[in-house]
């Protein structure tokens, strides 16, 4: 079964984020693990085959718009719980405004109660976006990021673990942005084999607008589109399937819009 969700147009900004995972975490990154969830039981069932619950201090109300988040104010406990059976991949639409130079967004994908990626993005000053990706699945931590431009390849390098980095020119952390957020993990195709089979990934997209950012050999490239890409270690076990997706958050308001997840065929 494959789920597919039905978009919003999005009229300022799409950003997109994707996981896949390989190996089994010996500890989580700092500031990963699940928070607890809303001691009220604040959780619902508006998207096919998802249950949301609150997190934290947060609380959810579901309408025809989708599910509200309200209560954003601590990034390491507050937030939305995504849980579901089996998944490969999948997808949240969201409409976001952080408010503050202190907000942000936490993502973590879980499998059970395991946390075995994350993503940390923290809107600054002068449209500047801090973006930390976390992987746990080879002792190494390592990742891959390459960056796109209308589709096509424009810069690609090897990244040690828990690096920053530094997005320039591109969205500010006082106004509204439509979001679309991405888990999934990679396989290899049948009858072949690759060396990125279980690994996990994110990427970022922020519809009609580019960004500036610098590889790790210093050369600075314009992009829409980044991908970080788990480098497995050798001795890794991978994660066929994932079960849940944490997202906290500090911020003034988040709309979940859309959700679903796909399974494998």
């Amino acid at each position: 079964m494959h789920l597919k969700m039905t978009s919003r147009l999005l009229a300022a900004a799409f950003l997109s984020l994707v996981a896949g995972c390989q190996g089994e975490p010996a500890q989580s990154p700092e500031g990963s693990q699940s928070a607890t969830l809303s001691a009220k039981g604040d959780c619902v069932q508006r998207f096919e085959g998802i249950t949301n619950c609150a997190k934290g201090n947060a609380s959810l109300s579901a309408s025809e718009k989708g599910v509200a988040v309200a209560g954003l104010k601590d990034l390491k406990t507050d937030g939305v719980s995504s849980t579901f059976n089996d998944a490969i991949t999948w997808s949240q639409d969201a409409q976001v405004r952080v408010g503050s130079i202190t907000g942000g967004f936490a993502l973590s994908a879980r499998d059970g109660d395991q946390v075995v990626s994350t993503l940390r993005i923290t809107p600054g000053k002068d449209r500047q976006v801090s973006v930390t990706p976390g992987f746990t699945g080879s002792p190494s931590g390592a990742y891959r990021m390459n960056i796109y431009n209308n589709g096509e390849l424009v810069g690609t390098s090897s990244e040690p673990q828990a690096r920053i980095i530094i997005f320039y020119s591109w969205w500010a952390f006082l106004d509204w942005y439509y979001t679309h957020w991405d888990f999934f993990s990679v396989r290899a195709p049948r009858g072949g084999s690759t060396s990125l089979d279980g690994a996990c990934g994110w990427r970022l997209r922020v519809a009609d607008t580019t960004f500036r950012v610098k590889l790790a050999d210093g050369k600075e490239v314009v992009g829409d589109t980044a991908e970080f890409i788990e480098e497995i270690g050798d001795g890794a076990y991978p994660y066929r399937h994932f079960s849940g997706i944490d997202v906290n958050a500090s911020a003034t308001d988040f709309l979940v819009t859309g959700e679903s997840f796909g399974q494998e065929k």
